[in-house]
């Protein structure tokens, strides 16, 4: 079956191998010349047993010959372990009429009952499914492994559906086990081979997705990977963090490599504590970043109002996760805006930007690192955790290599639709030194502070320093240029996103377009301060929505569209506002257009 667009699931028990086998995939499906976008299913318990809800993993592939900007909305093939996991699945409602599903019937002859319910609710739903047993040739292999290997059984079944090269694959196989024994080694390329052998004979599903060659240096990596790989290009030196899902493998990556950059990785024994050393490191001179997630977010925000007060910068990741509380630490959100915008106690002066995509969190940090040396605030970049763990193939990033903040390139600027700074910046203390500089010494505090830095709890000096650190923002506010518009500049509908929801609200239009729609896209990375004008742009438009992954409803707004009417007073509505856990799909948001509209 010939498809310029394909979207396919692997979904094993935990600790199977799932996520492994479908980064082999992709990097064959790469290397053809195919675009990919791979998002990872991580469960949120360490180790949970197998053959439970729990215990499902995997990954959901998407690829193409054009340009990916995310995951989609549903499958065409489904790979599944065993019954429970793609019962567990279908709960996601995130199939069609035309999905297939490939369940492996291994564990049906001690699970009768349970196939067959799965059975009746994929028949009752108009699914396509085949249920298949591998050859008892795999079993053999699979016991002399203690049970393991089944991932690259199903690997080298993918490699004949997808007609990719099974010799080039085999390679990949053999060279990606090279740490085995030999023994161990052979095994796993004979379950690839027998794996791929079934899947030509037994299995009639074949998909071909046409392939274009680009020579240009592509790379492979995920949001956390990119934002640790910018964070040591934008010139930061020191990491501080405290391990939480699903910011932990920044830190992860940055202990691996940074120290061969010149850089400091601190495990600190808390979020406060890592929050604290940010500060210091900064007070002194040294760029420093934290990384962090929703609960630790929360740790966070005294130290952060500290640096605030005393005008000191620091940049703060922030992956976002299904809250509150503990919450869903392996699911995405978009609910931490507020808490970022007001989490500090008192008036609160500090940048929020966010990314869109892996490429963005490469050059976020370079971003932060110039607005927060220069206005002299904390700056807080908001991910998510679908952006974090969502690999795809980019074009290699340029590198910068930066040092002093003023030769930042434009053209990151440019990304986050920002203007260089024209005019000096205003600080509330005059004297902005670090230690050591002869002569410059000063007093660092949370306290009210007058220009020279010296403790004053007047009404004048409280004034002066809450005016100061506004202008601050007012100055950023006029350096922002008007955010991205999908489509015309006036139509029917608008749909206005920020951070991740880029890629689906460009999919939309495209798709809106498609079907002569009258409705444009909004997009915004910088989301505190928001920029000039924005009333007049919404106001062109007969009616205004947002699509978040927070929750709304006709009596509460979304976090994003109670930012938009509290800014500009239009009525912005809270269109397609799910925490699901799931992130954004076009389709659903294509429901909710065709409703708003009709």
């Amino acid at each position: 079956m010939e498809k310029k667009d394909i979207r396919l699931e692997l979904l094993m028990d935990a600790g199977n191998g799932a996520q492994s086998a479908a980064s082999m995939l992709i990097n064959e499906f790469a290397k053809e010349g195919k675009y990919v976008f791979i998002e990872p299913m991580i469960p949120a318990e360490i180790s949970p047993p197998k053959r439970t809800p729990h215990s499902m993993s995997g990954a959901i592939v998407r690829t193409s010959n054009f340009e990916i900007s995310c995951i989609g909305s549903s499958s065409d093939l489904m790979l599944v372990e065993h019954e429970i996991l793609i019962d567990r699945r279908l709960n996601d409602k995130e199939y069609t009429k035309d999905t297939i599903i490939l369940l492996d019937a291994g564990d049906e002859r001690r699970n009768k009952d349970g196939y067959q319910a799965v059975y009746n609710r994929m028949d009752k739903l108009g699914l396509t499914y085949v249920a298949f047993n591998l050859p008892d040739v795999c079993k053999s292999i699979m016991l002399q492994l203690k049970g393991r290997g089944k991932n690259m059984v199903y690997l080298g079944m993918l490699t004949a559906i997808f007609n990719s090269n099974y010799d080039k694959m085999y390679h990949f196989v053999k060279t990606s086990y090279k740490k085995l024994s030999p023994e161990k080694q052979d095994l796993n390329c004979e379950l690839y081979k027998e794996g791929y052998k079934f899947a030509q004979s037994e299995i009639d599903v074949r998909y071909s997705i046409e392939s274009k060659r680009d020579d240009s240096k592509k790379v492979f990596m995920d949001g956390n990977m990119a934002i640790s790989f910018g964070a040591i290009d934008s010139g930061i030196k020191l990491f501080a963090g405290y391990p939480i899902t699903p910011a932990s493998s920044i830190m992860h990556e940055l202990a691996k490599i940074f120290p061969s950059y010149g850089g400091i990785v601190h495990q600190a024994e808390d979020e406060i504590s890592a929050m604290g050393t940010v500060v210091g490191s900064y007070f002194s001179g040294v760029p420093a970043m934290t990384a962090t997630s929703g609960p630790g977010l929360s740790l966070k925000q005294e130290i952060i109002g500290l640096a605030m007060a005393s005008e000191i910068p620091a940049i703060i990741v922030n992956v976002q996760r299904g809250g509150p509380s503990t919450g869903l630490p392996t699911k995405t959100e978009q609910s931490d805006l507020q808490a970022c915008l007001y989490g500090c106690h008192g008036d609160n002066t500090k940048v929020i930007l966010s990314v869109a995509d892996v490429e963005d969190c490469f050059y976020a940090p370079h971003v932060a690192r110039y607005l927060g040396e220069k206005l002299r605030v904390p700056v807080i970049i908001l991910s998510d955790y679908a952006t974090s763990v969502s690999f795809k193939v980019i074009g290699e990033p340029t590198q910068n290599k930066l040092e002093n903040i003023d030769d930042i390139n434009d053209d990151i600027l440019e990304r986050f639709f920002l203007t260089r700074f024209k005019e000096e910046i205003p600080m509330v203390k005059n004297n902005q030194s670090i230690p050591g500089e002869q002569g410059k010494e000063r007093r660092v505090t949370g306290l009210s502070t007058d220009g020279d830095g010296r403790v004053d709890f007047s009404s004048d000096a409280a004034i002066d320093a809450h005016n100061i650190r506004n202008q601050k923002m007012h100055i950023l506010k006029e350096s922002l240029q008007k955010p991205e518009i999908f489509g015309q500049e006036e139509a029917d509908l608008l749909i206005v996103g920020w951070g991740s929801a880029r890629g689906v609200i460009k999919e939309t239009i495209d798709k809106c377009k498609e079907n002569k729609l009258s409705v444009s896209g909004l997009h915004f990375k910088i989301v505190n301060p928001l920029p000039l004008g924005l009333k007049e742009l919404l106001s062109k438009f007969k009616r205004v929505m947002t699509v978040e992954v927070a929750y709304g409803d006709r009596y509460k707004s979304a976090p994003f569209a109670r930012e938009l009417r509290n800014e500009t007073l239009v009525d912005v509505e809270s269109g397609v506002c799910e925490p699901s856990g799931r992130p954004l799909k076009p389709d659903v948001i294509m429901t909710k257009i065709r409703e708003v509209l009709s």
